[in-house]
């Protein structure tokens, strides 16, 4: 599967890197400190045949003399295969150098800055002669100035390569950062607005029960909302004033079907309709005459109406506060009224032309009827 190539760690990544860089090297072996794990952790890889294989290497016999390597501060540093703990079979009696040792040196070593005050380190065996770098006509082995020339370079180009993935790393986690305060937030949104539906859905409840109660007073006869009544009100998408007449629809509907029934009368699902035309007229006769330039104006006094009928419903004070909590989408005290001053000359012309609309705004809610201009509408 396709994946960014700074997702593991920058030095396990120069196995794929450098024999791009240095087609034909016989074998580049890693050291670097893994994080999950919490130690040093060795990698090989080597050709065979036409391509290069990577693997796992032990390093815990040869840890002990890495760490030597690791503390150095020298950025690069040429040795021989025999003076590397890689391969032990393989050891000089001395250690001393000369011109013909120095000759032998073809491995080398760069450090890089690791974890602490220790260094990430990368052995790249190169072939005796230049042909890793594109000379192919020399036998003549590496002299000390090529050597001085490829380590400077090589040193260079993995530094840079190493702090480019890192630098990218670092920008992809700031990103993946924000993408999960924004999924966070995303979803914080969607569960307040699913509290406040279902907060609605309460209050309609309690609207609808508040009305079986009232006509209980009066008929004698006690009704009972099913669960299943109960879940369909609460997902009802009209408009709260018509509930109310739904509600004498469903009652009227019932009690036709419990004549002579004395106890208890179940109200289930099947018995709401919610498409009853309930007092639509005046509403489509408003929408149908003033279609643009009053439309924000009357969903304004409808959402004002729809949320002082939820708050009376609860038996709670008719304040801008309340009324803003109850909105679908809950607003503040302040935001209800920027809204009326801002439309107070339509709302003033509505109000006049629909007498019957708005009722319970129109007499009860305060912030509306201070702006109203006519004292005529305030009776």
């Amino acid at each position: 599967m396709d994946n960014y190539s700074f997702i593991n760690h920058p030095i396990e990544k120069l196995h794929d890197i450098i024999p791009e860089l240095l087609p034909g090297i016989g074998k580049i072996i890693t050291v670097h400190y893994d994080d999950n794990s919490n130690r040093e952790i060795g990698m090989v890889s080597e050709k065979k045949q036409q391509e290069y294989i990577t693997q796992h290497l032990n390093i815990d016999k040869a840890h002990p003399s890495l760490l030597a390597f690791m503390e150095n501060k020298n950025p690069f540093d040429w040795y021989s295969p025999e003076e590397l703990p890689f391969d032990v079979e393989i050891k000089r009696p001395t250690p001393g150098i000369d011109l013909f040792s120095e000759l032998e040196n073809i491995v080398l070593l760069i450090r890089v800055p690791g974890f602490g005050t220790n260094k990430d380190l990368v052995f790249i065996y190169l072939e005796e002669n230049p042909r890793n770098f594109g000379v192919t006509d020399s036998d003549k082995p590496l002299t000390s100035e090529h050597k001085g020339i490829i380590a400077f370079i090589l040193n260079n180009s993995i530094n840079t390569i190493i702090r480019l993935h890192k630098r990218n790393k670092h920008t992809l986690k700031s990103h993946n950062t924000r993408t999960r305060q924004i999924i966070d937030q995303t979803e914080s949104i969607k569960d307040e607005m699913q509290r406040t539906k279902e907060n609605y859905g309460i209050s309609l409840v309690k609207l609808c029960q508040q009305i079986l109660r009232e006509h209980s007073a009066k008929s004698g006869r006690n009704y009972k909302l099913s669960a299943g009544a109960l879940d369909k009100i609460k997902n009802y998408k009209g408009e709260i004033k018509d509930l109310e007449t739904i509600v004498h629809h469903t009652i009227s509907y019932t009690d036709s079907l419990y004549i002579d029934h004395s106890g208890d009368i179940d109200i289930l699902e099947w018995h709401i309709l919610f498409d009853i035309p309930a007092k639509s007229d005046v509403t489509g006769q408003t929408k149908e005459q003033e279609p643009d330039a009053y439309s924000r104006t009357i969903s304004l006094l409808d959402k004002l109406e729809n949320a002082a009928l939820v708050i009376k419903s609860n038996k709670s004070k008719l304040t801008g506060t309340n009324v803003g909590k109850a909105f679908p989408v809950p607003i503040s005290a302040p935001a209800i009224s920027d809204a009326l001053y801002n439309h107070k000359n339509k709302i003033n012309s509505l109000l006049k032309k629909f007498p019957e609309k708005w009722e319970t705004i129109r007499n009860d809610f305060k912030p509306l009827r201070n702006i109203l201009k006519d004292e005529n509408l305030q009776d």
